[in-house]
């Protein structure tokens, strides 16, 4: 008996989806089209980010840079001072 009532649900839901099939494939379609708007927008938000922190990581490379630079001629400046 249980078989024959799965069955019968089984046969129920595809005549509905059937029936429903322009319905069914324009919300899949709308879904689809959100979901790549969704992603193209968080691609270009990765893309800045990355650009702000390769930006930010180049400052602060500079910045050490110039420091040891620094350093490196108050080294030269007391050692010829002397």
């Amino acid at each position: 008996m249980l078989p024959f009532i799965a069955g019968v649900a089984a046969g129920a839901v595809a005549v509905v989806a059937y029936n429903n099939n322009k319905k069914i494939r324009k919300s899949v379609d709308e879904g689809a089209k959100k979901a790549k708007k969704i992603a193209e927008d968080g691609l270009e938000k990765t893309k800045e980010l990355a650009k702000d922190i390769k930006a930010t990581i180049e400052d602060k490379v500079d910045s050490l840079k110039s420091k040891k630079t620094e350093k490196i001629q108050k080294k030269e400046e007391v050692a010829n001072g002397k």
